[in-house]
């Protein structure tokens, strides 16, 4: 019989001003990916800046959050639509959603025969009065 092991949580890894909380991300960042023949390939590598480890971690989409514990938002240090590290960085800061929830407004579209759901087998025509 399997038992259920509880994981623990790996620690955050200290980045400057940052906490970066994706070990296995940052582990592709800093030593690359398992590549043919069991090689390593792209990684940035140990000695390569806390700037360019911090945009290829945001570019996979990592978890980062300030030493207060506020979370960044994804595209901070990574600029999505020119494909590169941002060069001057605007610090932003993911706002928490309100405690009621998203709220959705909605409009019924249509005719009143759209309102009245088809069954298997023949369809019986409405009769207006």
């Amino acid at each position: 019989m399997a038992t259920n092991k509880k994981t623990k949580k790996d620690k955050p890894a200290n980045f400057g001003d940052f906490l970066l909380y994706s070990v296995d991300k940052l582990d592709r960042v800093i030593n690359g990916i398992m590549g043919a023949q069991g090689r390593l390939s792209g990684g940035l590598g140990k000695d390569a800046s806390v700037e360019a480890i911090i945009a290829e971690y945001d570019k996979l989409g990592g978890l980062i959050r300030t030493k207060d514990g506020q979370k960044v938002e994804t595209g901070t240090f990574y600029d999505f639509i020119n494909r590169k590290p941002r060069e001057n960085i605007v610090l932003k800061i993911a706002k928490k959603k309100n405690e009621a929830g998203i709220k959705i407004n909605t409009e019924e579209i249509g005719d009143e025969k759209s309102k009245f759901s088809r069954k298997r087998g023949r369809s019986k025509e409405v009769e207006e009065e």
